[in-house]
């Protein structure tokens, strides 16, 4: 007789093997106090070296550094508002934040609705390290992976990316903001052009002071007045300038936006985020 055990091992077997193809993402995700991986995309090796780099940000700078890969932001995914609100709700409902204040920055990435956000949270803004600029460098680095697929080195660029910034602010006592390079080149090269242009206007000056020919603009005064009498003059332009001002357009997709943080409201600001 066919024992009742022996029966039921092969049936929690098949239960479980159907649980893990069903539902890949939640039956091996991985969890970790600043690393949520619910899609199960990062190796477990590159998982623990980020949550060892996260747990080293906590314990230097006060500010936890989070990152989640899960299926979908919510059901208002496609709005950055909706983006945004998820990701501030996973950080509450998950009560995140180092220090006191609960300080801390979160990128959201949807695996499957190729959607990205991220928010951050301080109630103090003076200890505040991330830039409109510092949100606009991190969402671009990262994109770059997303784009590929390239999980892992999305997270790993995600977390060096903070760190410098977070390391920036902690050495100056200010935000990181992007260089005008615009503006540096012009300032160089007015240092270098001016005394060239004072230079050369002098030159210029005195060598027009030593001419006692002038030039003349009309072409009768080069006439005799003996024997020529202009009595009209028409011009005729051969050609003509058009100037064309062009008008910008609206772009209605909700592809990304290099707007910087968006306040939220109760320390919470996040970006506008977008797909990948």
């Amino acid at each position: 007789m066919v024992s009742n055990k022996k029966i039921g091992l092969p049936a929690v077997f098949a239960l479980v093997l159907f649980a893990v193809l069903a539902f890949p993402g939640t039956a091996f995700a991985q969890s970790g106090k600043y690393v949520f991986d619910e899609r199960n995309v990062l190796s477990s090796d590159d998982f623990n070296q980020l949550e060892s780099k996260a747990a080293e940000y906590a314990d230097k700078y006060h500010i936890g550094a989070y990152l989640l890969f899960t299926d979908h932001l919510g059901d208002d995914e496609g709005s950055a508002n909706g983006r945004r609100e998820f990701a501030r709700q996973y950080f509450t409902q998950h009560d995140l934040g180092a220090s006191p204040n609960g300080d801390g920055i979160i990128l959201t990435v949807a695996v499957d609705g190729r959607k990205y956000v991220t928010v951050k949270h301080f109630s103090d803004s003076s200890r505040d390290p991330f830039s409109n600029d510092s949100a606009k460098a991190i969402e671009s680095e990262v994109k770059s992976y997303l784009k590929d697929d390239e999980w892992s080195e999305a997270a790993k660029t995600y977390y060096s990316t903070v760190g410098e910034h977070m390391a920036y602010f902690a050495d100056h006592g200010k935000q990181w903001t992007e260089p005008h390079i615009v503006g540096t080149i012009i300032k160089g090269a007015a240092t270098v052009l001016m005394p060239l242009m004072i230079a050369f206007g002098i030159v210029s000056s005195e060598r027009n002071a030593m001419k006692t020919a002038r030039m003349q603009t009309e072409a009768n005064n080069y006439l005799d007045t003996d024997t020529f009498n202009l009595r009209t003059s028409n011009d005729i332009f051969v050609d003509r300038t058009i100037s064309a001002v062009p008008i910008p357009h609206s772009d209605d997709s909700d592809s990304g936006s290099d707007s910087g943080w968006s306040d939220m409201g109760g320390g919470f600001s996040g970006t506008d985020g977008g797909d990948f």
